[in-house]
């Protein structure tokens, strides 16, 4: 498939198994080579192979992960191998056909293939599209996983919310160069923004992926953005019937609804800087 100007971009769906709605959306996409890479290895979804034969389903043992350091990725939720771990192994190894990959956890919601489309002809060359990041040093380390992350290089590190991720070739490089050297990755939410600036890589956060937040209640959205989480998959479908009626009063409630959330966030962050500034004093 041919996606923005001459670049070939892939679209990497994580989760524990696959599902019918997120198939059904995914395999009315023209111009991505779309994965969807598993977590369970008991079944090989013969059913949904025929149903969809446009989609790749990617299963690989943990077994494997472990043996070429593809490991604790989000080791700080579940296992030691999960199907981001998977994920990264099949895009950084076994399939490097692709200039960039979307990596989508199955709670991110986004309107359609235009939304990713409209993301990527803004930002070609970057090698890493993700929210908002935070900085953590010695003397600043207030994110509750920090005490459970181990990384091999010194501070400072960094972290942002990676459930929808663009990265590129040179970025999984890098993260095949880090597994083989360490024997082993970290904790997702600190791996992808530190490895972008430790290895100086080209890092943007679009607006388009602001609405990217560890829990919010959404109850409307928007064509450009990308939202997390959305984990009710019936939502999915009734959000893009909302969205395509285009109702002034919908628009409404996103817009309201998403100025209220950026001014709780940055008034959230203003506080965490004025208290390490007391304690730092």
């Amino acid at each position: 498939m041919n996606n923005s100007g001459s670049q070939r971009i892939a679209i990497g769906l994580i989760c524990r198994r696959p599902d019918a709605i997120w198939l059904d959306f995914l395999s009315g996409f023209k111009e991505y080579d779309i994965f969807v890479i598993t977590d369970d290895n008991t079944t090989d979804y013969r059913d949904f192979k025929d149903k969809h034969p446009a989609i790749q389903f990617v299963q690989i043992d943990s077994i494997e992960c472990e043996n070429q350091g593809f490991t604790d990725v989000n080791s700080v939720y579940f296992g030691k191998v999960t199907a981001w771990d998977k994920a990264l192994l099949y895009f950084a190894k076994k399939n490097t056909a692709h200039d960039h990959v979307w990596l989508f956890e199955d709670d991110i919601f986004f309107y359609n293939e235009q939304t990713l489309k409209n993301i990527d002809l803004k930002f070609p060359q970057s090698d890493l599209l993700s929210a908002p990041y935070k900085v953590s040093t010695s003397s600043s380390k207030d994110w509750w996983w920090w005490p459970k992350v181990q990384i091999a290089w010194e501070p400072p590190y960094y972290n942002a919310m990676v459930c929808g991720i663009r990265i590129s070739r040179n970025f999984l490089n890098e993260i095949k160069e880090y597994a083989a050297n360490n024997n082993t990755l970290f904790f997702l939410e600190a791996l992808f923004p530190t490895v972008a600036f430790k290895k100086n890589l080209i890092y943007h956060n679009p607006k388009q992926l602001v609405q990217v937040y560890y829990r919010y209640d959404w109850t409307a959205f928007s064509k450009k953005n990308i939202f997390h989480p959305v984990k009710d998959l019936g939502l999915h479908k009734k959000a893009r019937k909302d969205i395509n009626r285009g109702l002034l009063l919908y628009k409404l409630r996103f817009h309201i609804g998403d100025f209220f959330t950026q001014s709780y966030a940055q008034t959230k962050e203003l506080a965490k800087s004025l208290l390490r500034s007391v304690k730092d004093a």
